[in-house]
């Protein structure tokens, strides 16, 4: 039988470049459905270019049929220690091509045993740095009187986007279509969540929001724009306190763990992260999932910074005991 000529290129670069070819007729796990998302195409386009990079620093390219161990292990450290990537970075790309490796095997390659083991790696939940805007800082964020015009649009997003919990891509493509009048005077905002296809609806009942919403609603704003605009409006608020975190350094093009004014770390995932953060404890946790789209407690709980409360496991079960 002839061999797929299209297979017959052993190199990851060539078995990546094949992977993304074909994206949109590859079948996505988690729903069944074929084709990989844009950003998750994106990704992959990302990992090329790392690869490539690489096999200029290492000197040779990497052949799937003939790569060693001591070679993965080199691609690691210069990830890491080279191009000083984050732990999650690092760890990503080598998810990536173990996936790769793992595709291009079941289509006729012949792959390194040890490349079937590798183990992608992450940093510990426990060891993140997380934002978030309080009650308060919000309310800081309601009470300013803003006359620049792009930073006022900001702050109308900002605060849409601490009441609804979506991601930045459902957020800032909102349109008043999607929104209407609740039996309580508050409002319905329906979504179809781009990440997962989800359809969700959300309630609003703050006053503050509502105006916004039914009589001001801001004008459309990029991402990029609306992250640069939104740590003005934090300073402005007086969110300024000195805070851990990682922050992009331009010199060295790398995120830099350091502490730095809270504003200048607040982006467009906090907002969401805020909504569950803020809500966590006085919502039942099952609705704050629906809403943000969260399929897992315990990832929902990662999400947020929290560990699982053990004893009110406990008590729970014994209450039911007693029941019994």
């Amino acid at each position: 039988m002839t061999q797929n000529l299209a297979y017959s290129n052993s190199y990851l670069t060539q078995q990546t470049q094949l992977y993304i070819r074909n994206a949109s007729i590859r079948r996505v796990k988690s729903t069944g459905k074929l084709g990989i998302s844009y950003n998750t195409i994106r990704c992959y386009q990302l990992f090329y270019k790392i690869i490539e990079q690489f096999e200029v620093y290492h000197g040779s390219k990497i052949n799937l049929e003939q790569v060693e161990k001591s070679e993965l292990d080199s691609l690691t450290n210069w990830l890491i220690n080279i191009k000083k990537y984050s732990i999650n970075n690092a760890g990503q790309q080598i998810k990536i091509l173990k996936t790769i490796a793992t595709e291009a095997e079941k289509n006729g390659l012949t792959i390194k045993p040890h490349l079937k083991y590798i183990s992608s790696f992450s940093k510990p939940s426990n060891d993140r740095h997380i934002h978030t805007l309080s009650f308060e800082e919000i309310d800081r964020i309601k009470a300013l009187a803003i006359k620049d015009e792009i930073l006022e649009n900001a702050r109308k997003w900002l605060l849409i986007g601490v009441s609804i919990g979506q991601r930045v891509s459902d957020l800032l493509k909102l349109k008043p279509s999607q929104i209407r009048a609740s039996n309580n005077g508050g409002l319905y905002i329906d979504i179809i969540q781009k990440k997962t296809t989800q359809f969700v609806t959300i309630g609003v009942i703050d006053p503050f929001v509502i105006n916004i919403l039914k009589r001001n609603f801001p004008t459309p704003m990029s991402e990029p724009h609306f992250n640069k605009h939104i740590k003005e409006v934090c300073k402005l608020a007086n969110i300024t306190e000195t805070v851990k975190g990682s922050k992009y350094n331009k010199d060295s093009k790398r995120k830099e763990l350091n502490f730095y004014p809270k504003n200048e770390l607040i982006c467009s995932h906090d907002l969401r992260r805020s909504f569950a953060t803020n809500y966590f404890g006085k919502i039942p946790t099952p609705i704050l999932m629906e809403i943000t789209g969260h399929k897992k407690e315990s990832t929902f709980q990662i999400y947020i910074g929290v560990t699982q409360n053990k004893d009110s496991i406990a008590d729970a079960f014994m209450a039911h005991l007693k029941q019994l």
